[in-house]
């Protein structure tokens, strides 16, 4: 089964396939987390930054 991550974006609740993502890019001082997937598809994610960032670096392997 696919992992997916929960998060809010400036659209609402968003689920995003794990296996999707791309890229992810801390902003503005942590003030808000960009998500990129492979369909070049953009999330802005404005809520729970630091723990979806953990989140993600824990599943890509990211020290």
């Amino acid at each position: 089964m696919t992992g997916w991550i929960k998060a809010m974006t400036e659209g609402g609740m968003t689920r995003i396939r794990m296996d999707a993502i791309c890229a992810y890019q801390e902003n503005e001082g942590g003030g808000k987390l960009l998500v990129w997937t492979k369909d070049s598809s953009l999330f802005e994610i404005v809520e729970d930054i630091q723990a979806t960032m953990s989140k993600l670096d824990s599943e890509f392997g990211v020290n």
